[in-house]
């Protein structure tokens, strides 16, 4: 009887487990992490009897959790993939709705901004107009500013965040690593039997873990796990927990860095975190929010300087020339703002430099590093920041300043001991819409006006007219120095006039004293000119010098004699270096010139060289001419007919209408008492006497005057030689082996006047043309109607893109990535429901299930009672059969 009582009992005790187990399940079925446990039952041993081998009853194994690592795995990596989707598209969606919006958008400000300046444009001198354009500048200026507030304080917000989650990572390293040990005792006291509370603790926490950061697991064998992060950085091990800490940046202090604690040193790791929460805030803060910070502050700089280029070469109400409109991009406090030296450089921290904006337009959004790596302190790279891409790289020169040219814009050494080691970080573009300011405060100040006028002579034969003129610069782009057209305030210096020799030959003089008009400096004598196109009298290219040749053989004139005749000019070696202003290769190239060269012939042999073009020209007087002379001109015998007698003003008619003399660009004017002789072409004119005596001058074409002089008797005959003047384009530099037409090394003029004229038509000889500066002209809108085509035109993105597109590029990239983090948060979302459902589906508790369960140990237990209670019956009638 009493092995049936035991088979009962171990039945009941099996069974109460069982109830026990389900219940706890039931119970559980809402809390979080819980794994659905199962009882395992075991059939006890067999006992022999005669009668066989009979069981003894039911043993509980253990209670097992339904549990499958590759499922727990999946459900981690589709947590950590959802919520680093969750975290971009929450950051995303903040710039997407701020950018986007016609409220707090920078669309709206610059399309109020340009219809105010259309609407000076519209009416220059009024007043309102005027005072609506400030209004509408003040608007602009604070939305730049308030878009910039708005993403630096999303980026502080991202910044509490990572430290946020850094403390949490912390405290769930320890929790992990608690939940190690606590296993590993609960193993060993409870006799193998795993203690299931615990290990779905440790699992609820290492899922909490991968919502925020992409986890490893690696199980050691006695049910420990180790945890790690990033590239293999031990997080957990065993029952030890690392330690992660936030610290400031070495680099840029408004920036956090995540940092290993560990070997009693700190490893940045904040480029090796992925996944959840704190992976994505740091993608995003370190990827689209610094485009979009860069990519604001590049519109800001391109339509500062833009604007503030266009505006300082108008005119204001004061017939001042325009200032900045805005802040001045380049500002020295300004330029050293865009960089930040490592707090890691050695000692002293003497370095002083700063980013200087060149081309607005050519500016990436990328940040860049300034590294010298050595084997030597002046060696350094310029790498792009996230791709490390090296940019430039070369040797500072050895002395200061110095500069570094980039991706529009320079770095500018200009002192400090720089040393191997040393790092800086450039931000050439981070800080332009904080920067944008208003620098104007008075409408008076606003330049609607262009400072230069132009103007035909009332007296003009011709059709030829003349341009209104374009402004280009009051500075010199390459060299920043004000141009000398426009050094003096309120007029131009100097003011002149075109004037037109015969109807293809025109110069431009200075007309400071408008009695005395005299050659510019440098000077635009002797110019062709062209009818049916447009005539551009100034150059556009700001690299552009003229030197002219006044070495000493050029006040030379050689002593009267028989033909052959000698100009004066020695033989010379002119070389030219020519630098590419793009690579900066620099080549060289030499004309030989030969003794007595006429400037005609080494004109055109030097016009030969790229970025090289000469203009020779010849001037010459002859004076004391009476009757009884007789005069040869290179070979033309000059011959008055009677009743005319021989004078400078029969001569002056003679030579103008000899075909062979026009020929050669030979043309004379007389005064009555002397005449002028020149060539357009610089050939050199031969003055030959047959009777009595002249006195033949060389004149300077610059100053007029008299460089060298000979009485040429009967029979003789002396060559004047040519001028030249040789223009050379940008990196173009002239120099000589000996003194002779050229100077060894002449001084080069720049020829830039940063204006652009043209004149066309059909002129006549002795049509003018008058160049001035435009005061009083308030009711002139050139320059306001050049502000306002700025808003059309492309000046950002290397000239491709307007001021519109390039914010709307920004805003449609930012709208363009929202949306594909949308759909990828929702397919991510997808995967997880679906591991998540696969997770319920093995561990999760199913009431039905737990239910049916309930009913059937219910059942078991109930049956084991009764077998319990026949035993006790059949024990008790046993009994009775004794008594």
């Amino acid at each position: 009887m009493s092995s049936l009582i035991g088979i009962g009992l171990t039945g009941l005790k099996a069974h109460q487990v069982a109830l026990s187990t389900t219940g706890n399940n039931v119970t559980n079925a809402n809390t979080e992490g819980y794994s659905r446990q199962e009882v395992i039952f075991n059939s006890a041993s067999s006992v022999r009897t005669g009668a066989g081998y009979i069981g003894s009853g039911v043993n509980v194994e253990t209670v097992r959790r339904v549990n499958q690592e590759y499922i727990n795995t999946q459900l981690r990596s589709d947590t950590t993939v959802y919520n680093e989707q969750n975290a971009l598209l929450k950051q995303a969606s903040q710039i997407d709705n701020l950018l986007a919006s016609d409220t707090t958008g920078l669309t709206p400000a610059m399309s109020s901004f340009f219809k105010a300046v259309q609407g000076g444009a519209d009416n220059p001198s009024s007043v309102p107009e005027r005072q609506l354009l400030l209004t509408q500048s003040e608007g602009l200026v604070s939305r730049f500013q308030a878009l910039y507030s708005r993403l630096s304080q999303q980026q502080s917000s991202m910044e509490q965040e990572i430290a946020g989650n850094v403390a949490d990572i912390n405290s769930m390293s320890k929790s992990i690593a608690e939940l190690n040990n606590a296993i590993t005792v609960a193993i060993g006291s409870g006799g193998g039997d795993m203690p299931n509370s615990l290990l779905d603790e440790r699992d609820q926490i290492l899922r909490e873990l991968s919502e925020i950061v992409s986890v490893s697991i690696v199980e050691q064998g006695d049910n420990r796990v180790n945890v790690f992060i990033g590239k293999g950085q031990p997080l957990v091990v065993g029952n030890e927990a690392s330690r992660l800490i936030t610290t400031q940046s070495a680099e840029d202090s408004t920036r956090t860095e995540v940092a290993f604690v560990g070997n009693g040193s700190n490893q940045i790791i904040t480029t090796d975190i992925t996944g959840g929460s704190l992976g994505g805030i740091i993608a995003f803060r370190d990827g689209v929010l610094r485009d979009s910070i860069n990519a604001m502050g590049r519109v800001a700089l391109v339509l500062s300087d833009t604007i503030n280029h266009q505006h300082k070469v108008g005119m204001d109400l004061d017939s001042n020339l325009g200032g900045d409109f805005f802040t001045n991009i380049n500002d020295t406090n300004l330029q050293r703002s865009r960089v930040f030296a490592n707090e890691g450089n050695a000692i002293p921290a003497d370095r002083v430099l700063g980013v200087e904006i060149t081309d607005a337009a050519a500016l990436t959004l990328d940040d860049y590093e300034l590294q010298f790596n050595g084997p030597s302190n002046s060696e350094y790279l310029i790498v792009r920041r996230g791709s490390n891409d090296v940019v430039t790289q070369g040797t500072l020169p050895g002395f200061f300043p110095s500069s570094i040219k980039v991706e529009g814009f320079d770095i500018n050494l200009t002192s400090g001991s720089f040393q191997v080691g040393d790092s800086f970080l450039i931000q050439p573009t981070r800080f332009g819409a904080r920067d944008f300011g208003l620098s104007i405060d008075r409408l008076e100040e606003i330049a609607f006006a262009s400072p230069v006028r132009t103007e035909a002579n009332l007296g003009n034969i011709g059709s030829a007219a003349i341009s209104q003129g374009e402004m280009l610069d009051v500075e010199n782009p390459l060299t920043h120095q004000q141009l000398p057209l426009f050094s003096v305030t309120g007029q131009l210096s100097p003011p002149m006039a075109v004037r037109f020799i015969n109807d293809h030959l025109y110069e431009v003089l200075d007309v400071s004293n408008p009695a005395a008009p005299k050659s510019l400096v440098p000077p635009l004598n002797n110019q062709t000119y062209i009818a049916g196109v447009k005539n551009q009298l100034f150059t556009k290219d700001p690299g552009e010098t003229l030197v002219s040749a006044n070495g000493p053989d050029i006040a030379t004139l050689a002593a009267p004699g028989v033909a052959p005749f000698n100009n004066g000019y020695s033989a010379q070696n002119v070389t030219f270096l020519l630098r590419d202003p793009n690579t900066g290769v620099v080549t060289n190239q030499t004309i030989a010139i030969a003794a007595n060269t006429s400037a005609q012939t080494t004109a055109r042999n030097l016009s030969m060289v790229s970025g090289v073009e000469a203009n020779a020209y010849t001037s010459a007087m002859v004076r004391n001419i009476d009757a009884a002379d007789g005069l040869t001109l290179n070979g033309e015998v000059l011959t008055v007919s009677a009743p005319a007698v021989f004078s400078a003003d029969e001569l002056e008619t003679l030579i103008n209408n000899t075909a062979a003399l026009q020929q050669q660009g030979i043309y004379a004017v007389s005064d009555g008492t002397n005449l002028t002789v020149k060539s357009s072409q610089g050939v050199d004119l031969v003055f030959e006497t047959t009777a009595g005596s002249v006195d033949v001058d060389k004149i300077s074409p610059y100053s007029g005057a008299v460089l060298a002089s000979q009485t040429v008797n009967a029979g003789n005959g002396v060559a004047v030689g040519g001028f030249i003047d040789v223009t050379m384009a940008n990196g173009v530099t002239l120099t000589a082996d000996v003194a002779g037409a050229f100077q060894q090394a002449p001084a080069a003029t720049s020829t830039y006047r940063g204006v652009l004229i043209d004149i066309a038509g059909e002129p006549e000889a002795g049509d003018q043309f008058s160049i001035d500066y435009n005061t009083g002209g308030t009711s002139d809108n050139r320059n306001a109607l050049a502000l306002a085509q700025l808003e059309t035109k492309g000046t950002a993105n290397s000239g491709v893109s307007t001021f519109h597109e390039s914010y709307s590029e920004l805003v449609e990239t930012i709208g363009t990535y929202t949306n594909q983090i949308r759909m990828d948060k929702e397919s991510s979302q997808a995967l997880l429901q679906q591991s998540q459902g696969a997770w319920d589906e093995i561990s999760g508790v199913n009431l039905d299930e737990e239910a049916g369960r309930l009913i059937q140990y219910q059942a078991a237990y109930n049956a084991s009672a009764q077998v319990v209670s026949i035993a006790r019956e059949l024990f008790d009638t046993l009994l009775s059969t004794f008594r």
